[in-house]
Protein backbone atom coordinates (compact mmCIF):
# COMPACT_ATOMS: atom_id res chain seq x y z
CA UNK A 1 0.00 0.00 0.00
CA UNK A 2 1.41 3.48 -1.03
CA UNK A 3 1.86 5.77 1.72
CA UNK A 4 0.32 9.24 1.38
CA UNK A 5 2.39 12.39 0.67
CA UNK A 6 3.00 13.73 3.97
CA UNK A 7 4.99 10.92 4.60
CA UNK A 8 6.89 9.17 1.42
CA UNK A 9 9.58 6.72 2.94
CA UNK A 10 12.97 5.93 1.20
CA UNK A 11 12.45 2.62 -1.20
CA UNK A 12 8.56 2.60 -0.70
CA UNK A 13 6.38 4.17 -3.11
CA UNK A 14 4.15 7.72 -2.20
CA UNK A 15 0.52 8.33 -3.91
CA UNK A 16 0.91 11.44 -5.32
CA UNK A 17 -3.31 13.18 -6.00
CA UNK A 18 -4.33 15.79 -7.47
CA UNK A 19 -8.17 17.08 -8.56
CA UNK A 20 -8.84 19.69 -11.33
CA UNK A 21 -11.29 22.30 -10.75
CA UNK A 22 -13.19 24.94 -13.53
CA UNK A 23 -13.75 28.73 -13.19
CA UNK A 24 -16.66 27.61 -10.66
CA UNK A 25 -14.88 25.61 -8.43
CA UNK A 26 -16.68 22.17 -10.31
CA UNK A 27 -14.28 18.99 -10.84
CA UNK A 28 -13.75 18.34 -14.19
CA UNK A 29 -11.43 16.58 -16.27
CA UNK A 30 -8.53 18.10 -18.17
CA UNK A 31 -8.68 17.87 -22.19
CA UNK A 32 -5.62 15.23 -22.07
CA UNK A 33 -4.23 13.39 -19.38
CA UNK A 34 -2.23 15.93 -17.13
CA UNK A 35 1.48 15.74 -16.83
CA UNK A 36 4.17 15.75 -13.94
CA UNK A 37 7.81 16.30 -12.95
CA UNK A 38 9.22 15.56 -9.98
CA UNK A 39 12.41 17.51 -8.27
CA UNK A 40 14.12 16.16 -5.33
CA UNK A 41 15.40 18.51 -2.26
CA UNK A 42 17.75 20.35 -4.21
CA UNK A 43 15.82 21.32 -6.85
CA UNK A 44 16.78 18.91 -8.95
CA UNK A 45 14.56 17.37 -11.48
CA UNK A 46 14.48 13.29 -10.64
CA UNK A 47 11.84 12.27 -12.92
CA UNK A 48 10.96 14.58 -16.11
CA UNK A 49 7.95 15.78 -17.45
CA UNK A 50 5.55 12.44 -18.44
CA UNK A 51 1.74 11.53 -18.68
CA UNK A 52 3.04 7.65 -18.55
CA UNK A 53 1.24 5.66 -14.99
CA UNK A 54 -0.68 9.04 -14.52
CA UNK A 55 -3.73 6.98 -13.23
CA UNK A 56 -7.91 8.63 -12.97
CA UNK A 57 -9.41 7.26 -10.50
CA UNK A 58 -12.51 9.98 -10.47
CA UNK A 59 -14.05 13.04 -12.68
CA UNK A 60 -10.69 15.26 -12.08
CA UNK A 61 -9.00 13.19 -9.61
CA UNK A 62 -5.85 11.51 -10.89
CA UNK A 63 -2.91 9.99 -9.20
CA UNK A 64 0.62 9.03 -9.80
CA UNK A 65 2.29 6.37 -7.70
CA UNK A 66 6.28 7.29 -7.11
CA UNK A 67 9.08 5.09 -6.20
CA UNK A 68 11.13 6.53 -3.95
CA UNK A 69 14.47 5.85 -4.64
CA UNK A 70 16.24 4.05 -1.50
CA UNK A 71 19.30 6.62 -1.28
CA UNK A 72 16.68 9.09 -2.27
CA UNK A 73 17.56 12.66 -0.14
CA UNK A 74 15.69 13.69 2.91
CA UNK A 75 13.28 16.59 3.01
CA UNK A 76 10.63 18.30 1.00
CA UNK A 77 10.51 17.11 -2.68
CA UNK A 78 8.32 19.10 -5.28
CA UNK A 79 5.90 17.30 -7.80
CA UNK A 80 4.71 19.54 -10.51
CA UNK A 81 1.11 19.05 -12.28
CA UNK A 82 0.64 20.20 -16.20
CA UNK A 83 -2.69 20.26 -17.25
CA UNK A 84 -5.12 21.96 -20.09
CA UNK A 85 -8.43 22.90 -18.88
CA UNK A 86 -10.88 24.94 -20.86
CA UNK A 87 -8.27 26.47 -23.16
CA UNK A 88 -6.11 27.70 -20.18
CA UNK A 89 -2.51 25.71 -19.46
CA UNK A 90 -2.23 25.16 -15.59
CA UNK A 91 0.94 24.68 -13.78
CA UNK A 92 0.65 23.71 -10.09
CA UNK A 93 3.15 22.05 -7.63
CA UNK A 94 2.87 20.21 -4.62
CA UNK A 95 5.52 19.03 -2.28
CA UNK A 96 5.87 15.83 -0.29
CA UNK A 97 8.02 14.68 2.12
CA UNK A 98 10.74 11.91 2.24
CA UNK A 99 11.86 10.31 5.70
CA UNK A 100 13.73 7.54 6.34
CA UNK A 101 12.50 3.96 7.26
CA UNK A 102 13.27 4.29 11.14
CA UNK A 103 11.08 7.63 11.22
CA UNK A 104 7.97 6.58 9.48
CA UNK A 105 4.86 5.38 11.24
CA UNK A 106 6.10 1.58 11.07
CA UNK A 107 9.03 2.66 13.34
CA UNK A 108 6.60 4.68 15.83
CA UNK A 109 4.16 2.07 16.39
CA UNK A 110 5.52 -0.75 19.44
CA UNK A 111 4.93 -0.48 23.40
CA UNK A 112 5.08 2.83 24.68
CA UNK A 113 4.97 4.50 21.23
CA UNK A 114 1.24 4.56 20.93
CA UNK A 115 -0.61 7.14 23.12
CA UNK A 116 -4.41 7.01 23.79
CA UNK A 117 -6.49 9.16 21.43
CA UNK A 118 -4.15 9.28 18.40
CA UNK A 119 -5.81 9.05 14.91
CA UNK A 120 -6.58 5.65 13.88
CA UNK A 121 -6.09 4.47 10.43
CA UNK A 122 -8.45 2.21 8.78
CA UNK A 123 -6.46 -0.28 6.17
CA UNK A 124 -9.61 -1.33 4.41
CA UNK A 125 -9.16 -3.55 1.46
CA UNK A 126 -9.76 -2.41 -2.33
CA UNK A 127 -12.58 -4.96 -2.01
CA UNK A 128 -13.95 -3.57 0.99
CA UNK A 129 -13.98 0.19 -0.37
CA UNK A 130 -16.05 -1.10 -2.92
CA UNK A 131 -18.59 -2.59 -0.35
CA UNK A 132 -18.57 0.41 1.72
CA UNK A 133 -18.79 2.82 -1.40
CA UNK A 134 -22.17 0.33 -2.04
CA UNK A 135 -23.80 0.96 0.91
CA UNK A 136 -22.67 4.63 0.77
CA UNK A 137 -24.43 5.12 -1.81
CA UNK A 138 -27.47 4.03 -0.65
CA UNK A 139 -27.01 5.45 2.71
CA UNK A 140 -26.53 9.21 1.56
CA UNK A 141 -30.00 9.40 -0.41
CA UNK A 142 -31.91 7.95 3.10
CA UNK A 143 -30.36 10.97 5.17
CA UNK A 144 -30.58 13.16 2.53
CA UNK A 145 -27.43 14.61 4.31
CA UNK A 146 -25.61 16.33 1.28
CA UNK A 147 -25.65 19.90 0.46
CA UNK A 148 -23.86 23.17 -1.09
CA UNK A 149 -23.72 26.92 0.40
CA UNK A 150 -22.27 29.93 -1.22
CA UNK A 151 -18.75 30.54 -0.28
CA UNK A 152 -17.30 33.01 1.69
CA UNK A 153 -13.40 34.64 1.48
CA UNK A 154 -11.67 35.83 4.76
CA UNK A 155 -13.32 38.80 5.45
CA UNK A 156 -16.94 36.94 5.29
CA UNK A 157 -18.29 38.22 1.56
CA UNK A 158 -19.47 36.08 -1.22
CA UNK A 159 -16.68 34.39 -3.64
CA UNK A 160 -17.95 34.84 -7.23
CA UNK A 161 -16.00 33.39 -10.46
CA UNK A 162 -15.49 34.81 -13.12
CA UNK A 163 -18.48 34.63 -15.06
CA UNK A 164 -20.53 36.46 -12.07
CA UNK A 165 -21.58 33.33 -10.57
CA UNK A 166 -21.50 32.30 -7.15
CA UNK A 167 -18.93 29.62 -5.68
CA UNK A 168 -20.80 27.02 -4.01
CA UNK A 169 -19.16 24.49 -1.47
CA UNK A 170 -20.29 20.96 0.05
CA UNK A 171 -22.07 21.63 3.21
CA UNK A 172 -23.05 18.02 3.79
CA UNK A 173 -24.28 16.89 7.56
CA UNK A 174 -22.33 14.13 7.89
CA UNK A 175 -19.21 13.40 6.22
CA UNK A 176 -17.95 10.46 4.44
CA UNK A 177 -16.10 9.91 7.67
CA UNK A 178 -19.00 10.13 9.72
CA UNK A 179 -21.14 7.83 7.90
CA UNK A 180 -18.26 4.85 7.36
CA UNK A 181 -17.55 4.88 11.03
CA UNK A 182 -21.94 4.20 11.39
CA UNK A 183 -21.62 1.48 8.56
CA UNK A 184 -19.09 -0.18 10.70
CA UNK A 185 -20.81 -0.08 13.78
CA UNK A 186 -24.05 -1.33 11.82
CA UNK A 187 -21.41 -4.07 10.45
CA UNK A 188 -20.37 -4.88 13.83
CA UNK A 189 -24.33 -5.34 15.50
CA UNK A 190 -24.78 -7.26 12.83
CA UNK A 191 -22.31 -9.60 13.25
CA UNK A 192 -22.67 -9.67 16.98
CA UNK A 193 -26.11 -10.27 17.01
CA UNK A 194 -26.69 -14.16 17.71
CA UNK A 195 -25.87 -16.02 15.83
CA UNK A 196 -22.69 -14.69 15.85
CA UNK A 197 -21.32 -13.91 12.12
CA UNK A 198 -18.07 -13.02 10.93
CA UNK A 199 -18.72 -10.94 7.40
CA UNK A 200 -16.87 -7.74 6.13
CA UNK A 201 -17.79 -5.01 3.73
CA UNK A 202 -15.88 -7.34 1.04
CA UNK A 203 -18.77 -9.99 1.03
CA UNK A 204 -20.77 -10.22 -2.29
CA UNK A 205 -23.63 -10.96 0.45
CA UNK A 206 -22.90 -7.86 2.38
CA UNK A 207 -22.72 -5.58 -0.65
CA UNK A 208 -26.32 -7.32 -2.34
CA UNK A 209 -28.44 -8.90 0.29
CA UNK A 210 -27.86 -7.56 3.69
CA UNK A 211 -26.56 -4.39 2.15
CA UNK A 212 -30.48 -3.12 3.32
CA UNK A 213 -30.15 -3.85 6.88
CA UNK A 214 -26.42 -2.52 7.38
CA UNK A 215 -27.72 1.12 5.70
CA UNK A 216 -30.64 0.73 8.41
CA UNK A 217 -28.39 0.79 11.14
CA UNK A 218 -26.36 3.19 10.37
CA UNK A 219 -29.15 5.16 9.30
CA UNK A 220 -30.84 4.73 13.25
CA UNK A 221 -27.30 5.69 14.18
CA UNK A 222 -27.12 8.73 12.65
CA UNK A 223 -30.54 9.86 13.86
CA UNK A 224 -29.64 8.88 16.99
CA UNK A 225 -26.29 10.74 17.11
CA UNK A 226 -27.63 14.25 15.04
CA UNK A 227 -30.49 14.76 17.70
CA UNK A 228 -28.49 15.11 20.42
CA UNK A 229 -26.58 18.05 18.50
CA UNK A 230 -29.95 19.49 17.42
CA UNK A 231 -31.51 19.08 20.96
CA UNK A 232 -29.04 21.36 21.96
CA UNK A 233 -30.17 24.17 19.33
CA UNK A 234 -33.71 24.02 20.68
CA UNK A 235 -34.26 27.25 22.21
CA UNK A 236 -36.02 30.68 21.77
CA UNK A 237 -34.15 33.74 19.79
CA UNK A 238 -35.56 36.80 21.32
CA UNK A 239 -34.92 40.40 20.05
CA UNK A 240 -36.69 43.91 20.69
CA UNK A 241 -39.42 42.14 21.83
CA UNK A 242 -39.71 39.82 18.44
CA UNK A 243 -39.08 36.06 19.61
CA UNK A 244 -38.68 33.01 17.16
CA UNK A 245 -38.98 29.49 17.81
CA UNK A 246 -36.87 27.40 16.02
CA UNK A 247 -38.39 23.79 14.84
CA UNK A 248 -37.70 21.61 17.56
CA UNK A 249 -35.56 19.26 15.54
CA UNK A 250 -34.72 17.11 18.45
CA UNK A 251 -37.81 15.77 20.09
CA UNK A 252 -38.52 15.38 16.30
CA UNK A 253 -35.59 12.94 15.04
CA UNK A 254 -35.45 11.02 18.68
CA UNK A 255 -38.74 9.99 18.13
CA UNK A 256 -38.26 9.36 14.90
CA UNK A 257 -34.91 7.11 15.53
CA UNK A 258 -36.54 5.52 18.14
CA UNK A 259 -39.12 4.59 15.78
CA UNK A 260 -37.35 2.81 13.31
CA UNK A 261 -34.95 1.16 16.17
CA UNK A 262 -37.29 -1.33 17.48
CA UNK A 263 -38.30 -2.11 14.36
CA UNK A 264 -34.65 -2.57 13.06
CA UNK A 265 -33.89 -4.73 16.18
CA UNK A 266 -36.68 -7.10 15.36
CA UNK A 267 -35.50 -7.42 11.45
CA UNK A 268 -32.21 -7.86 12.66
CA UNK A 269 -32.85 -10.84 14.84
CA UNK A 270 -35.26 -12.10 12.33
CA UNK A 271 -32.68 -12.00 9.25
CA UNK A 272 -29.84 -13.67 11.50
CA UNK A 273 -32.25 -16.20 13.00
CA UNK A 274 -32.84 -17.41 9.17
CA UNK A 275 -29.09 -17.71 8.93
CA UNK A 276 -28.24 -19.71 11.89
CA UNK A 277 -25.76 -22.76 11.19
CA UNK A 278 -27.44 -26.32 10.50
CA UNK A 279 -25.89 -29.21 12.39
CA UNK A 280 -23.24 -31.22 11.60
CA UNK A 281 -24.72 -34.67 12.25
CA UNK A 282 -27.47 -36.05 13.55
CA UNK A 283 -27.75 -35.30 17.11
CA UNK A 284 -29.22 -32.89 19.82
CA UNK A 285 -28.97 -29.85 17.43
CA UNK A 286 -31.37 -31.89 15.24
CA UNK A 287 -35.50 -31.40 17.25
CA UNK A 288 -36.77 -33.61 14.31
CA UNK A 289 -34.03 -36.56 14.00
CA UNK A 290 -32.77 -36.78 17.49
CA UNK A 291 -36.17 -38.66 18.44
CA UNK A 292 -36.93 -40.92 15.17
CA UNK A 293 -36.89 -44.09 16.37
CA UNK A 294 -35.06 -45.17 12.76
CA UNK A 295 -31.82 -43.18 13.17
CA UNK A 296 -31.65 -44.77 17.07
CA UNK A 297 -31.68 -47.66 15.76
CA UNK A 298 -29.52 -46.90 12.92
CA UNK A 299 -26.73 -45.60 15.31
CA UNK A 300 -26.64 -48.37 17.06
CA UNK A 301 -26.68 -50.99 14.61
CA UNK A 302 -23.06 -49.01 12.87
CA UNK A 303 -21.87 -49.29 16.44
CA UNK A 304 -21.82 -52.82 16.82
CA UNK A 305 -20.70 -53.07 12.74
CA UNK A 306 -18.02 -56.17 12.95
CA UNK A 307 -15.49 -54.29 10.18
Amino acid sequence: MANMRETAVQGQQVSLKIQFLDASGEVVDPVTTPELSILDSNSVEVLAQTSNDVLRLDIGLYEYLFSVPANADLGDWTDIWYAQIEGAILETSFSFSVVTPESSLSATTGPGKIKIGDSVIFNFTDEEIYGINICLSLLKPRLRSSGKKPKRDQFGAFVYDGYGELILEECNVFDDEILVAFLCQSLSEFNSTPFFTAYTFADPLIQNLFSSIIVEGAYVFALASQSIVEKGRDFTISDGGISYQPPQLGEYLQSHYSTWLSSYRERLKFIKNNIRPGPRSFGTYSNITSNAPAFTRLRHLRSRRIT
